[in-house]
């Protein structure tokens, strides 16, 4: 992607995968968790020529979210562990550090119905010829797929490398939370909301120093988005 623009980054991938047998019931506690689901892995290379594999704790989710006595955190805890001892050969070191809840989400409330909401983020992304809409995931369907019930629930994924490769380049995990998510809920209530990561927020907990105007950039270009979908025609 970063060469995709004329930029270098060393080797830095990210894999994302999903059990939604798992993951359901924390989104069935807490939508706003579908914000960090499907689950993730970044591997990259560091200064020294190691190889790193990083992964959100099931902690961070529990913290970040709120979540409350869901069956399957463990499992997705143990399991998450389990793949990255088998890929390389090491225990993992858990960063005890937690988030308050709702830490760096930034949530806007729709005058619109949920399918319209949705369509108009869609289409203002796919307007945009900077930005490529990387994934669409449709959490509620993904639970019905395991006879699982949760209210309209999707995940957009999408990003600008030119953007965000020079945030990977200062800090390699930054890849863990790039490229930009934008999950679209409807509540209990009817009510239509958007949420996404504070680019400021996720630009502190990776270290990032260098690179405040770039994440400024960000942070406008997410609220105009966020706005598209929000707004009323």
């Amino acid at each position: 992607n970063a060469q995709n623009v004329g930029l270098e980054l060393d080797f830095t991938r990210t894999v994302y995968f999903g059990n939604p047998t798992l993951g359901t019931p924390l989104m069935q506690n807490n939508s706003s968790a579908g914000l960090d689901l499907p689950q993730r892995l970044t591997v990259f290379t560091d200064e020294n020529g190691d190889t790193i594999v990083a992964y959100n704790s099931v902690d961070y989710l529990v913290n970040r979210h709120s979540l409350s006595d869901v069956s399957t955190t463990d499992m997705i805890a143990n399991a998450l562990v389990n793949i990255v001892n088998s890929a390389t050969e090491k225990d993992v070191v858990i960063n005890s550090s937690s988030p308050i809840l709702n830490d760096g989400i930034i949530s806007v409330t729709s005058t619109n119905d949920f399918n319209t909401t949705y369509n108009l983020i869609l289409d203002t992304l796919n307007s945009l010829d900077a930005v490529s809409v990387i994934a669409e995931l449709d959490h509620q369907a993904n639970a019905q797929s395991v006879a699982m019930a949760l209210l309209p629930t999707k995940l957009i994924i999408f990003g600008n490398p030119a953007l965000g490769t020079p945030l990977m380049s200062e800090s390699r995990t930054m890849a863990l939370d790039l490229p930009q998510k934008m999950l679209i809920y409807e509540n209990s209530d009817g009510d239509v909301n958007i949420i996404y990561n504070n680019p400021f927020y996720i630009g502190e907990r990776h270290g990032i120093t260098e690179n405040n105007d770039t994440l400024e950039m960000i942070s406008q270009a997410l609220q105009t988005i966020a706005d598209s979908g929000a707004s009323a025609n």
